[in-house]
């Protein structure tokens, strides 16, 4: 990429950023419009300007998954030590737990995880490992602590690989498929990883094609292949092929996971192509999220323009009633009478009106009906 497109790809970013920002301080009227909002920014913000500035900024290599599907595990053992908690509580990770090189913390503070939280965080530096790639394990994807779940949300955002990992029994649940949707909306490279495999190996080959038929359902490939070669590497661990001593995988089970995390923090031309490729990733997924995004500004406008006319219409009836009222005399002609009788108080004005009546009454009566009954002459 040249100078001038980096200065326009910068330039364009900043433009956007700017939008999202006026878009969260928008209100968005349902929750789903203030999540795509909020996608956006933490997308621009976490990569796509990171990526932008400097496609040698430190990886985020991502492990992802819903509850007990061992990520933790596939975490310590790529560590090569137990440095994210794992037990059978559920959930066990609620932290973002970072293994890093130490010359790579403040690329990463203020670049990708610059909008985590300090206290989200549990970073893990390591003299021994090369720099330039970040091993985070993020919480369950499917938790019911709803913290948890926005925590994974942003991570993905950010990430420049995800391995995701499920088991043999639970690949088909429908909240990591929804997850994974969005990683298929940015183009995010990805490996799977399917623990607790049957020994078998017609059940473990039937397992790892329907697992193969989802993804590609789903839309998911490997957007820098074509063809057959275009499908997501699937990785299966059997069930108990564990290191009881360390409680990890044998580091046979995940070879190829392990080799491309190797291979990875080696060599700088293949990080520099993983990140170009996240960064492609990301930019062809930014149109449909923007998109979606301007729908529900359209909607919402559409909402308030009929809001606008509602009240204009109910305003307009009122003013020709007042008018009314005006006209014929009768504007607080009750609340005045209300302060009247309040004043000079309501049982004189009884009393008045009643003994007036009397009066009358007597009046029309000795009129009309004589004082004496009549007497009739007898002879």
């Amino acid at each position: 990429m040249t100078e001038a497109a980096v200065g326009q790809l910068r330039d364009l970013v900043g433009r956007l950023e700017a939008l999202a920002d006026r878009r969260l301080a928008s209100r968005p009227a349902s929750a789903s419009a203030n999540a795509r909002a909020t996608q956006l920014t933490d997308h621009l913000r976490g990569h796509v300007r990171v990526r932008a500035n400097s496609l040698d900024a430190p990886l985020i290599v991502l492990v992802l998954g819903p509850t007990g599907a061992g990520k933790s595990t596939l975490f310590n053992t790529l560590a090569g030590r137990a440095a994210s908690a794992t037990g059978v509580l559920r959930p066990t990770t609620r932290l973002a737990v970072v293994l890093m090189h130490p010359g790579d913390r403040a690329a990463l503070l203020d670049g990708a995880l610059a909008r985590v939280g300090a206290d989200r965080l549990q970073l893990v530096e390591d003299d021994a490992i090369a720099p330039g790639v970040a091993l985070v394990d993020a919480p369950d994807i499917d938790s019911i602590e709803h913290t948890n779940r926005e925590l994974a949300d942003h991570l993905v955002e950010s990430a420049d690989l995800c391995l995701f990992v499920t088991t043999a029994i639970r690949y088909a649940d429908r909240v990591p498929w929804t997850v994974l949707g969005r990683a298929r909306e940015r183009g995010l490279p990805l490996i799977g990883l399917v623990n607790r495999m049957p020994t078998d190996e017609a059940d473990r080959r039937a397992i790892l094609t329907d697992i193969e038929r989802l993804f590609v359902d789903a839309g998911l490939i490997d957007t820098m292949a074509s063809g057959r070669d275009a499908r997501i590497e699937l990785v299966g661990v059997n069930e108990g092929d564990i290191e009881l001593a360390t409680e990890s995988l044998r580091h046979a089970a995940i070879a190829p996971i392990a080799e491309r995390i190797e291979q990875l923090r080696r060599d700088r031309e293949a990080r520099v192509e993983l990140a170009a490729r996240a960064l492609a990733g990301s930019l062809a997924g930014l149109g449909q999220l923007l998109d979606t995004i301007a729908d529900d500004c359209e909607h919402e406008a559409i909402d308030v323009d009929a809001l606008l006319r509602t009240a204009n219409h109910q305003y307009e009836r009122e003013l020709i009633s007042l008018r009314d009222e005006l006209g014929r005399g009768t504007f607080l002609r009750e609340e005045a009478l209300r302060h009247w009788q309040r004043f000079v108080g309501a049982d004189q004005i009884t009393r008045f009106f009643s003994q007036g009546i009397g009066r009358v009454r007597g009046a029309l009566a000795a009129i009309l009906r004589p004082a004496h009954a009549p007497v009739a002459e007898i002879r």
